[in-house]
């Protein structure tokens, strides 16, 4: 599995009883750790059995900090130097499970720049593999940066997931190239523009599959939408296409942070097994509920 990460994180992950915009607070734990939804990905590949080459960016600053930080995880790396520091996504983490989460930009990649990540990135594909595209682009990277990846994939007779949201799903789907594995919110925020209403409805199987359908009418092939603990929708188009659903085991969050990338290295390694669509989604699903229980998560469930 080539895993493309290009914006790599320190997650500082602060543990408080309850935050209150514009008080002062203090925190009871604090942890942190490399992130970033490519090494998250990477990380839960090597869990659960995978051999990940991750490709990603290494800011001058951080680098031996994040090669070596990596690579002791069992992460192969590949990566392009770019000047500036790692950025650092900080965490807040509520006694009763509420999360937010504050990125920084990071590092700048141009063109130039993501030119030669493409290069490190397709000149390691063989026909079979697959890439996975996870996370954010940096600042300065091109908004169809994953659909040309995903194109050179194609091309070199390989399959693409593409885990993003926003503009670069929008424009990995007006591409038509890749597999698209969004979150139900990063669905709906595409085709209708979010609202508080959307945002804080439950997370059902209708609503996953109608934003599904709705992903394959812009132009997606093949869409898998996962909606949180209750589980996850796929569809494919044309001629072979289908839907369906996979429930998730029901489980006790420790720690919500990565789900999405655990569930698309999940994915991802399956369909390099040579699963079908259904069994990959379903293992996918399996991998976010262990990942979501803290079986494989390197952050303490305490945060």
């Amino acid at each position: 599995m080539i895993i493309a990460g290009p914006n790599p994180t320190i997650d500082r992950m602060i543990g408080l009883d309850r935050f209150d915009p514009g008080f002062i607070h203090r925190a009871e734990h604090v942890e942190a750790r490399l992130g970033g939804g490519g090494v998250n990905a990477a990380r839960v590949a090597v869990r659960v059995g995978a051999r990940p080459t991750l490709i990603t960016s290494l800011p001058s600053e951080d680098e031996p900090h994040l090669l070596d930080g990596l690579r002791a995880e069992g992460i192969e790396v590949a990566g392009v130097k770019v000047d500036g520091r790692t950025r650092v996504a900080t965490i807040l983490r509520e006694r009763d499970g509420r999360t937010s989460v504050l990125h920084e930009p990071g590092a700048a990649l141009d063109i130039a720049g993501w030119e030669a990540f493409g290069k490190l990135a397709v000149n390691r594909l063989i026909s079979g593999r697959l890439l996975l595209c996870s996370g954010s682009l940096p600042p300065g990277a091109p908004i169809d940066g994953y659909a040309r990846l995903a194109r050179e994939a194609r091309h070199a007779g390989c399959r693409c997931v593409v885990d993003a949201a926003g503009e670069t799903l929008a424009a990995t789907i007006e591409a038509r190239e890749g597999i698209v594995v969004p979150n139900l919110a990063e669905a709906e925020g595409l085709l209708y523009g979010h609202s508080a209403e959307a945002v804080l409805a439950a997370e059902t199987a209708e609503r996953a599959e109608e934003v599904a359908s709705g992903l394959l009418r812009l132009g997606a092939h093949l869409v898998v939408v996962t909606a949180g603990s209750a589980g996850a929708a796929w569809a494919e188009g044309g001629r072979s296409g289908g839907s369906g659903w996979v429930d998730a085991l029901p489980v006790e969050a420790a720690n919500p942070v990565g789900a999405g990338d655990s569930f698309a290295a999940g994915f991802t390694y399956h369909l390099e097994k040579r699963a079908t669509l259904a069994e990959a989604v379903a293992g996918g699903v399996d991998t976010a509920a262990s990942y979501l229980s803290g079986a494989l998560s390197s952050f303490d469930a305490a945060a």
